[in-house]
Formats: C-alpha cells, structure tokens, sequence
C-alpha cells in the first residue's frame, strides 16, 4: 500500500545547514530508503508486479478452490470454544473481581533498590510502579518495569536438579543436612544488593559453620570504582550523587541515566529546566546544569549532555588527567600516560582544539566549586576512579552533590578471593542473581567449581551456572519472596510477596536460614528412642509451611527489624506501618567525612595507541544476561541502535569504512521468503535497515583470550578505531553450552517459549581478565550475513519540526545574532513551516475561547464533555529515551511479544514509538567569503542525538476517523480517538492516513499462538498456543486482548480514566450520604465529578523517572501541569492574584496539517559553554525528515 503524500512545506532555509537522520541510509539517500519512504508497511502483500496483479481465470478458480477447501476444514469447528469462570467458593472480603490492590515492595537491585507500588488482581501481580510515597521512590526503569515478567516465565526453573537431571528435595536435604551435621565449611556467592536480614544471618553463619566465607558478585557491579572508595573512605563505603546541587557534570563514560546509576536520574531533569516554564535569559543558563560527557559510544547520558567528546576507553583515564593537571593536580606517571598531539588530532581535528576544549571544560569546573562533580564509569580500572576522586576532592565536590555513605556491608570477599579461597573441603553456595559459569572471565572460577567438595546454585533459570553445579534449587522471584533491602541512600525497605510460588521457588533468605536450622537441629535426637513424638529434621519451606504457617524468611526479616537500630518504641504498630508504606523512616545509612579520607594516590599507567579496542558494555535490555529470557526486554528495541531481538559490534562510519561494510547498506535484497508461502516478490531492502530481509555484514573479531564473528552496525557519534559490544547475548540452551542455537519446530524446547534461545552473541568469549576494554589483534570483514531486526525506519513519520531544540547561546540565522529570548518565542512557529498555516479551529472549544467572526452564537461551548478534556505534554528537554514508557505500556495494555521475525517486518506492537534522530551541522558560514563551507570532520561526526517518543496523538481532527469504513474508530466525548475492536475489519485505511504512524495492526494471534516457534503464526489454528496460564496471569483484566485483524493504539490508558471517574463518583455519593441526605435524594453536581488533580496517572507518566510526562484535564485550572504546558491557564501567585502563564517551549507536532492533537512537546535547551570550542555546533537540532 502506497504511503499517504502530505504536502510538507520546504525546509527553512538558514545558515545552520543542520542535517538529521535516522538511519545510514537515510543520510545517504539510498534508493531503498527512497522506497522505504514512499511505501506504507514495510513488508506485506500489496507488493506484486503489473502481471500478478492481473485477474486471469485460472487465478480465480485457484483462489476460489483455496477458500473453499479452507472452508470445509474449519466450518466442523466453528462453534465458540467452551470457558469456564470458577468463583471462589468463600472469596476474600477485600478481592474484588476488576478492582486492584496496591501494595508496597521493594526491587532488589546491587546500584541500590527500587521502591515500588505493586498492583494485583486477586492476587495475581500485573504491573510495578514507583513507590512516589518513599524517600527514594521517583521511578521506575524498564528493567523494573519488565520483572514481573519474568515472574510468569513458563521456562523458570522449577525442579531439583542434581548433575542437570531432575531429583527431589528430599535427596538434596538428605545431602547437605549430612554435610551440616559435620560443620562443613562453606563459601557463599551473593548479589551485590545490601540486606540487613542477610547481613545478620552471614554473621550466624559464619559463627556455625567454622571456616565459611561470604562473597559478593555481580558481572556489572563495577568491582575496581568499589576497591578503590573501600581503600580511601573506608570498607563498605558507597558514593551517591545529588544531582539536584550539581550545576556542572563531568561523566567520563559513565551513563548515569542508563545502565551506570549513581543518583536520582529524577533530580537530575529537575536541574534542566533552567528558569522554569518561562525561561528567561537572566535565570536560564544559570539554573540550568551543564553536562559534558567524554565516551566511546552514545549513550542516553550522551545524548542530553551540552557537550561530548569521543574517545576510545583506554583514553579515558589519560583525559581525566589532562582535567586533572589543570585543576593543579599532581598525576604519577602522566608523561607517560598521556594523549599524543595525534591522538588529540583524532578526537577533535588539531591538538589545539582538543586542549582548549579541556581548559574550558576545566575553568567552568573550577567556577563551580563545590557545585560541581566528575563521574567515572564503573567500568573502568583504578586509574580512572583515583584520578576522579582526587578532582572531585579538588573541586569541592564531597559534602555538596557528592555523598559518602557508610553502608555497613563489611566483611564480604571479592569474586578474586572466593576463586583462591575454594578448596576441596568447600562447599559453594552460590545464591546470587548473576550466571559466573557464563560471565566471569577466564577458567578460574570454573575450576573453583570443579575443585569443590559440593556446588550448590540457587536461581530462576537454569543457565550455565545451574548446570555446572552439582545440585540446583529452583528460586522464588522476588515477588513472591519475604526479604528486606536498603536503596542507595540507605533506607530501610521492605520486600512483601504479592503470591505464593508459582513453581516451589526457595527464597535466599530461606535456604539462609534452612542453613542455621540444619546446624542447630539436634540430628542425635533422631536415633533416640522412646521419643512421646517423631522427630522431624528441618525442612526447606517455599513461601508458605504447613496449614499456612509463615514462611521462615518473614521471622528473620521481623528479627532484623526488631533489632535496636531499627526498632522503636510502636512495636507491631511500626511494623505494619514499614509494610503499608514499604520502608522504615529515618533509616538512611550515616555519612562519612570525605575531607578526612586518605589520599586516592592518583597515577597514570603507561599505554600505546593501539588499533582497535574493543568495548564490551551493558546492555539495555538484557543487563548482564540475567533478563535474556524476558520477551519485553529483548523485544524493545536499543535506544541507541534501535537493535531488537539481538546485539552488534557498533563501528563508527570511518571504521566501518576502514573495514569494508560501509558501503554495504546499498546493497538490496530483491526478494524475501516468507515461511510457508515461498518467495514473495518485494520491494527492495537494504541490507541494513529494515524489513525481514535485512542481513547485516559479519566480522571476526580476533583476541588474544577469543575469537567471534558477529554482525556489524554503523553507530553514529561513536569513536573511531572502536568497536562496542553488548554483553549478556549468546546464551546456550538449557543444556548448558554457549553460544546460539537454531531451536526447530520438532525440538522439545520449542514447546517452552525459547525467548533467549538464538538471541545476540556472547561477547565474554573476548575476554581474558575482568577488563571490559581489549585490545584486538585483528578484525576482518567475512563473507557470512546475519538477519537483523532494526526498528530506526519503521512507522517513520516524516515532516518538519518534529523535534525542536534551542540553545541559551546565540545562533546564527541568516547573518544575524538569534538571542534565546528569540528563540524560544519561535519555538511554537518554526518560521515557514507553520506561519503559513492558519490557527487551528478546535471543535472541542478551550476555556474562555473566541470565535474569529465575534459571533455571539459561535461563542458558545461546544465542548460535548464540559468535565474532562484529556490532553499530555511530553518534555523533550528531560526525556532521555530510555523505554520506561514503552514496557510501563506493554504491561499495563496487554500489549503482546511478536517475536524477531515479525519486528523485522515491521509488525512489532507497541503503543509508545521511541524515535531516536541524529543531526549535526554539515555548512556553516565562512566569515571572511561570507559562503557556506562544510563543517569540521570532527563536528559531522560527532552529531547530537534526540530522542522523541511518539504515540496516538488523539487528535482533534483525526485523519483515521473520516476515512474508517465502519466507524471502528471514533471520537468520545472526552477528546478521546477511541477505538471499538469489535467493529474493526482491518482495512488497515486509518494507518495509511495517520500522519503519526502512530496504530499498529494485529497481523496474527499474536496473544494465543507463541510467536517464538519458528513459523509457528503462520500455520493459524494448527500452531502451537501459547505455553500454560502463567503468562496469562500478567494481563490486566480491565483491558481487551486483542485478536487477530484488529486495529490497535494509545488510549490514554482509558481504564485508569474511567476508574478514576467511578471513584470520583462515589466520593462524591459518600459526601452527600455524609450530609444527612436520603440515597434517594442524592444529587451529585457536575462540579463534583472532575476528577482531582494527580489523582490519575496514566502508566508512561507513572514509570518516567524523569518527569517528561504530563498528563492531565484541560478543563481544570487547577491541573497546571497540562494546562500551562499547552494552553493559557491560571496560575495563583504568592499574592493570591491570578496571572496567565503560557509556556514558550510547547508546539504541536505537524502543526500546519491541521490534526490539533491533544498529545504536544516541549522543546529541548542545551546549555552550551559559550567559550567552548563547541558551542556554536550545539541547540541547533531541530529535526526535518523526508
């Protein structure tokens, strides 16, 4: 189907000469994308050649044949098939069928934990979000959000496992209760999450058990940054950032607003809104903060930093220096350690260029003092964490946005001490979340196992590790286990299970204090005899013991809670209270005196520029590959690669050149095969970008420790001489072995929902030391292609303006100096592209609107709901483009997995669209021939990023509802562009004509049939369903499951909407009941019915940790969050006056087409330095697409 032509208007002609993109073929303009641009769907069956779209009469009696057959096969089973609905049989007085509870809990996590709200249907979890009542509940991220998929996975470990084959728990307790009887000595691997419960029952432990050691590990936990803050502050010290008194940052590879967290991502978007809604010159760039981030590949702290500098990661402690020798601080071995003047000219063009830029990064550090830190990643070595601190103590940094705590988590080994300690007598324990067999480098921690008297592993899955150990205990996740953990700050909180073990889990906390009862058992007592009573050993309980007997894990989180640290003067009363409201006050950990710590030694090792390095890194979905089999996760595409299902070595475009695969995104795919069909005639695809052809060229990466081939990207703004790498992918079977592998239709794991099965590479492979930097002997472009599934170009909405961004500094337009105050009052009108377009006339008529005529009769409300009128707001200068939003809609939608094959078709399901553009200046103005010359290699290839989430707009004037045959699509009365399922026939016309490409289509069942067997949906009601209940629980049961052939999109979260109301309506029935009134006279004024303010949040609002969301009633005054962000409003002052406010950032995305959305954006500020060799190139990517 050929895609709808909008008339955009021509781009603004100035002298900024901004280029942006998506993709590499939309920078280059290759035919393909070309094609891509004119057709609608990226792949599908309206693409057949002039012959084939000939009706003939042999075409027609094949066709007529075809669906008569069909016919006869399904008519026998026509008929609806039978359901039942069981009602209890004496229901719990607080379940009500539909209506949710809430209750708080608590995420473990070893960058400190997450405070949550936990919403259940009749004791079914469905959705998490941030506890906003807590100390430090301002969010959840989409990892948080997608656990409690994970709750319902139908390939969660649930047997005993001895030697990879199934046994009972009696054998195994028979096992180690022989072994504690002895008093053997024990080696326990932990997470690196603190649990005071956890803390105490070590030191039992350790008392009982002679000779046993504790031990903590985490792949990701960043073990040099904590071995150096343990030697200068002290042993269990941990570093927090307030980022709500940082006015200057500087992140040297350190992604703080992604998968390296050091503070609240929360107050850091505070601090970026400068002077507030109106932005004034005077306060803008003073109350702003100014980010400058040095890193090897973007990332979503990359993408809002003012300023960014790339560099490989052996450079990064050689820049810290160079910052470090300006502030005046002595640096051992820098002579050796530092940049070259050639390696200077590669990030920056001259070497001159590159030193003005730390000189001027360096005299805004020091003009901050006290209000400004240095952040290293927790990646790196000990350099860089010593040189850091010894700039942050320079700076003033300790006792401002920089917090020391003392956590009190002493006495736990290192992974290096447990693989030394471990000897023939241990028995290992290894109850943490991570898989070391798999992610651990190197064989040492492999013959640790293997030299063990006995391995025992206690875990969700049975990964690599389960099935290196001689025995393995299935694990409860951790809503369904007891157990108490502190956040980063400290505080005190609770972890409540939601529901029983779905499969027998054993919590930690229980197989700890299974551990104690075993030793302190009698075990003599049991060869007694004349006992009045039989003698019976301890037994493991999961979540519950006999006649509902609580578990063991809730009496020693209540012992620990009661101990004098924590305990008061309420008792039970404080008890309860820590449950209902998830964590106990005034329980932060106590801070220590940074001025007083020792000195950090900091020192620069030698180096050489060597060729290519590669960087191995997080990744955003699968962490360290503890979520490899969540289908939420794997299915959200990268935010920066826009890469799902998969990962990729990410080459800068001049390494990419430099290896051969640049020029390989011209390539076409001319034909596709779709399975069971044969081959499909095509439009053509390139061979990195979209569509089910799309096979990206292959690498081998060759190491001094591995070797791997693996599929390369092009990754703009990364470093040259660079290749990144996530970790976490290339998971084995569950027989163990690494490495992919192709799972058949007949193989018995394909009845599983193999999620993590055949997904990405595993790039620990390349390592040899617990370094995540290598240095590669050589990588060579094969011959060998790899299907990718790249989601940059899919629902590409094209247009003018799409996403806007200023600058505090003046830019230059046309010859002339543009002021921030005149930018921002241009932010709504950009110029050509929308002051041609007259004022949208709303038929939904604002507060206090005018007509143009002055029409008294046309003065009149037309507005049909004169209660609520629903509308958001989406600040792009806080968004960070993190998928938050995206899994906060999957789960509270029902939206479902499509699997990697139909992603790459274009078919993926999700409500929120996470676009993700690039632009940099290409010309810029020669001031002495006054002509446009190309900019410095450097800036082109340094561009900025920025994220913009899209989804249903809801507009006004909505394109899809005029062209609907059956009016499945409709307006409600509250401004809503509903949808009625039941009526849709998938014509598919109101995607053609939403010029936000903003519904998606249910191609298959996706909800009943497992769309992870291969070629499973096409095979209709032969395929296989989806495996047992379990992840049916998840659903939301106040939201339809759609079907196959149905039209899908944002609704605002409608159920919230209308629960809300209905609450709000009962409230108001109460007050009148309350008044003395009969039932029968109870009459409820209008007024009454407004839902109040903040007492709704839809689910991406409620999962934004960065407040980028607002979401509100138009019609309420008083929801100034909405009402200011997009229209005029009332806002009460401090003298009780009333003033209009309008926010100059806001504009409507695609103004000039006339849609009058509801959904709109508030643009992006940068705060340059305007001294910066930079400064010019940045705020100037407002973003114009094909």
């Amino acid at each position: 189907m050929s895609k709808r032509v909008f008339h955009h208007p021509e781009v603004p002609a100035d002298d900024s000469g901004v280029a942006s993109w998506r993709s590499v073929g939309e920078l280059e303009r290759t035919p393909s994308f070309r094609a891509h641009v004119e057709r609608e769907f990226p792949e599908g069956s309206g693409h057949l050649s002039p012959e084939d779209q000939k009706a003939t009469r042999r075409s027609f009696m094949k066709l007529m044949g075809a669906s008569s057959a069909l016919s006869g096969l399904t008519l026998v089973s026509c008929r609806r098939p039978e359901s039942y609905i069981v009602p209890y049989k004496k229901a719990p007085e607080w379940v009500i069928p539909g209506k949710p509870l809430y209750y708080a809990s608590t995420r473990p996590r070893a960058e400190g934990s997450v405070p949550l709200v936990v919403t259940t249907y009749e004791g079914r979890p469905t959705t998490l979000a941030p506890n906003g009542d807590h100390n430090d509940g301002c969010g959840a991220d989409a990892l948080t959000q997608a656990s409690v998929l994970n709750l319902y996975d139908p390939k969660r470990s649930r047997n005993f496992l001895r030697d990879g084959k199934k046994a009972s728990q009696r054998d195994f307790e028979g096992v180690l209760g022989s072994l504690a009887r002895e008093g053997a000595k024990l080696a326990v691997v932990v997470g690196e999450d603190d649990s005071p419960t956890r803390n105490r029952l070590r030191d039992e432990i350790v008392q009982a058990y002679p000779g046993s050691k504790f031990y903590g590990y985490e792949a990701l936990c960043g073990e040099a940054r904590r071995r150096v803050q343990n030697e200068v502050f002290g042993e269990g010290s941990q570093t927090v950032v307030d980022f709500s008194k940082a006015e200057r940052i500087l992140s040297l590879d350190c992604d703080f607003l992604g998968v390296d967290p050091v503070g609240s991502a929360s107050d850091f978007s505070r601090k970026r809104q400068g002077g507030g809604e109106t932005y004034h010159q005077d306060v803008a760039a003073d109350a702003m903060n100014r980010l400058y981030m040095v890193e090897s590949v973007f990332s979503l702290t990359g993408g809002m930093a003012d300023h960014r500098l790339r560099a490989k990661p052996s450079q990064m402690a050689a820049i810290a220096a160079q910052v470090a020798i300006g502030l005046g601080i002595t640096v051992d071995g820098y002579d050796a350690g530092c940049l070259s003047d050639e390696e200077k000219a590669e990030l920056l063009g001259t070497a001159a260029t590159f030193d003005s830029w730390i000189v001027e990064c360096v005299a805004d550090l020091k003009a901050h003092k006290g209000s400004a830190v240095v952040l290293a990643g927790s990646r790196h070595e000990e350099d860089l964490q010593r040189i850091v601190i010894a700039i942050n103590k320079e700076i003033g940094s300790y006792g401002g946005p920089m917090v020391v705590y003392e956590t009190g988590r002493t006495g736990y080994g290192t992974i290096a001490d447990f693989e030394a300690d471990v000897d023939e007598e241990t028995i290992v324990l290894l109850l943490g979340p991570s898989n070391p067999v798999y992610d651990r480098p190197g064989e040492q921690f492999k013959r640790g196992l293997r030299r063990s008297k006995l391995s025992i592993h206690l875990g969700v899955r049975t990964d690599a590790t389960a099935l290196a150990c001689d025995w393995h205990i299935p694990a409860a996740h951790y809503l369904e286990s007891w157990g108490d953990t502190r956040t980063a700050t400290g505080t005190y909180s609770l972890t409540q299970p939601m529901i029983l073990p779905l499969y027998g889990g054993f919590s930690e906390l229980e197989v700890l204090s299974q551990l104690l009862s075993w030793r302190q058992f009698d075990w003599d007592s049991l060869e007694s005899e004349g006992a009045e009573e039989p003698v019976v050993p301890p037994t493991l309980i999961a979540g519950e013991g006999m006649g509902g007997a609580p578990s063991p894990a809730l009496a020693e989180v209540r012992q620990t809670f009661s101990l004098p640290e924590n305990a008061n003067d309420d008792g039970d009363v404080a008890w309860k209270e820590a449950l209902k409201g998830g964590y106990l006050q005034s329980s932060s950990y106590q801070t220590v005196d940074a001025d007083g710590a020792g000195d950090s030694s900091p020192r620069l090792s030698s180096r050489e520029n060597t060729g290519i390095e590669i960087n191995l890194l997080p990744d955003a979905s699968v962490w360290d590959g503890r979520y490899i089999d969540n289908g939420w996760l794997q299915e959200a595409p990268d935010p920066i690669s826009k890469l799902s299902w998969d990962n990729a070595a990410l080459v800068s475009p001049k390494t990419a050149k430099k290896l051969g695969v640049y020029e390989s995104v011209e390539q076409l795919e001319p034909e596709t095969e779709i399975p069971l069909i044969g081959k499909v005639k095509n439009a053509p695809q390139p061979s990195i970008g979209e569509g089910k052809g799309a096979k990206a060229p292959m690498a081998l990466i060759k190491t001094r420790s591995g070797r791997m081939e693996i599929p390369v990207l092009v990754a703009f703004g990364h470093a040259d001489n660079c290749i990144s790498i996530a970790l976490g992918y290339g998971q084995g079977a569950s027989d163990g072995r690494d490495g992919v592998r192709v799972v058949r239709e007949e193989d018995p794991l394909a009845t599983v929902s193999p999620v993590g099965i055949n997904t990405g590479f595993n790039a620990n492979q390349l390592r040899g030391d617990a370094s995540f930097s290598i240095e590669a002997i050589s990588v060579t472009k094969t011959q060998g292609r790899y299907p990718v599934a790249l989601v940059q170009e899919h629902n590409a909405m094209n247009g003018r303006a799409l996403a806007r961004e200023i600058s505090t500094n003046d830019v230059e337009h046309h010859g002339h100096k543009v002021s921030f105050e005149d930018q921002v009052a241009k932010v709504r009108e950009q110029g050509p592209v929308d002051s041609h377009a007259p004022e949208n006339v709303s038929l939904y008529k604002r507060r206090g609107s005018t007509t143009w005529e002055g029409d008294k009769d046309k003065q009149d409300d037309l507005i049909s709901d004169k209660i609520h009128q629903w509308g958001m707001t989406i600040d792009l200068n806080t968004c960070v483009g993190c998928n938050a939003c995206l899994i906060a809609c999957q789960a509270e939608n029902n939206i479902p997995i499509v699997g990697k094959e139909q992603v790459a078709m274009g078919r993926e399901m999700h409500w929120v669209r996470m676009d993700r553009y690039f632009a940099s200046p290409m010309t810029e103005m020669d001031e002495k021939t006054h002509k446009k010359v190309p900019t410095p290699d450097w800036v082109q290839q340094n561009p900025e990023m920025i994220p913009q989430p899209v989804s249903c707009m809801q507009c006004e004037n909505a394109p899809c509802e005029t062209v609907c045959p059956v009016n499945a699509t409709v307006h409600s009365e509250e401004g809503l562009n509903t949808m009625a399922y039941n009526r849709c026939i998938g014509t598919r016309y109101c995607a053609n004509n939403c010029p936000y490409k903003a519904r998606r289509f249910n191609y298959f069942d996706y909800n009943k049939r497992n769309p992870l067997v291969a070629h499973n949906l096409y095979k209709g009601p032969f395929g296989k369903k989806q495996v047992g209940e379990a992840p049916h629980l998840q659903r939301n049961p106040n939201v339809s499951v759609r079907m196959r052939g149905v039209m899908e999109k944002c609704t605002y979260c409608v159920q919230r909407l209308e629960s809300a109301k209905i609450k709000q309506k009962q409230i108001g029935r109460m007050k009148t009941l309350q008044a003395g009134r009969n039932s029968t006279d109870v009459q409820i004024k209008p007024e009454d019915l407004r839902v109040k303010v903040d007492s709704i949040k839809v689910a991406c609002q409620d999962a934004c940790e960065a407040n980028s969301v607002s979401f509100g009633n138009l019609l309420d005054k008083e929801d100034a969050q909405v009402w200011r962000a997009k229209y005029k409003g009332e806002k009460k002052t401090k003298s009780g006056a009333f003033e209009l406010v309008h926010n100059p950032r806001n504009y409507d995305v695609l103004q000039y087409i006339g849609t009058a959305p509801r959904t709109s954006y508030l643009a992006r500020v940068k705060n340059p330095n305007p001294t910066m060799p930079d400064a010019v190139y940045r705020g100037l990517a407002t973003i114009n697409t094909a």
